[in-house]
């Protein structure tokens, strides 16, 4: 594991939840359920609350959403086992894939690639000719953020000067304001910055597709649990009445997946030595 260089603050975005029986008293603790660092707490906060209302009503099982205040911070807590469900792709780093979290959804929609964006006036035309300029990355963590885009660019023979922007939003938001050349993000996340900013950008480089992100759950939740929790993400793409819940969280719902469906996720985290 890396030195860890920031003190850690533990953010705890409360969820309050009643499941549909609106037990009040003898309500089981809620779980928590983590989720990665890719946008500003607030945001996170923003979207996924909704839909842990949704799933904790429907299932019976209350959640609690809880994030570190940076990616390493979610990611040691996801070490120290502080998560019952977290969505993420870290877990399948060697240091965390021995834990035993498993997959049991993904974000819907169409598969999801690495893209290394730069202004569309920029004068960078290919990967060579980014060779000694600030690159921004949301963490030596993320995998299409930085695990991908670092292979590629070895495989290119460029050395850039990485800028590390503590989520997604921070790499793109340091393009924007020109700070750095270029930012490397995912494909969905760039493409709805894009639209919230009203800002354009080009894309210098795209990547093959990988599965969006998962839903993974720790070894010590009870099997029954775990199946309502699945069967409940898994019925928002269905749902009619959580349309303005996918609409509001910019999301198509959840499908469904494996570990088997992320092998290749596996294979570029040990490319780089993770």
């Amino acid at each position: 594991m890396r030195p860890r260089g920031s003190a850690f603050v533990a953010l705890s975005l409360l969820l309050v939840v009643l499941p549909v029986t609106g037990r009040a008293l003898g309500q089981p603790a809620p779980l928590v359920f983590g989720v990665l660092n890719q946008q500003s707490p607030a945001l996170t906060a923003q979207r996924w609350n909704p839909i842990l209302h949704y799933v904790s009503s429907v299932s019976g099982v209350p959640l609690r959403l809880k994030m570190g205040s940076t990616v390493h911070e979610t990611d040691v807590m996801m070490g120290r086992g502080e998560f019952d469900f977290i969505y993420t792709n870290h877990n399948f780093q060697t240091e965390y894939d021995a834990l035993g979290y498993r997959v049991i959804a993904r974000w819907g929609g169409e598969p999801i690639r690495c893209v290394i964006a730069v202004p569309l006036d920029s004068p960078v035309q290919g990967l060579a000719a980014l060779k000694g300029r600030r690159v921004a990355f949301p963490s030596p963590d993320a995998f299409l953020g930085y695990a991908v885009p670092t292979v590629a660019l070895k495989k290119a023979g460029v050395r850039v000067e990485e800028i590390f922007a503590a989520n997604q939003e921070g790499a793109l938001a340091q393009l924007k304001a020109r700070r750095v050349d270029a930012a490397a993000v995912n494909s969905r996340f760039l493409a709805q910055y894009s639209e919230r900013e009203s800002v354009r950008f080009r894309e210098l480089y795209t990547s093959e597709p990988y599965p969006e992100l998962a839903v993974v759950v720790h070894p010590r939740v009870p099997a029954a649990v775990v199946e309502k929790v699945r069967h409940a993400l898994l019925g928002m793409k269905h749902d009619p009445g959580a349309d303005a819940i996918r609409q509001r969280a910019q999301s198509p719902g959840f499908e469904r997946a494996t570990d088997r469906d992320y092998e290749g996720v596996r294979r570029v985290y040990r490319l780089i030595g993770q």
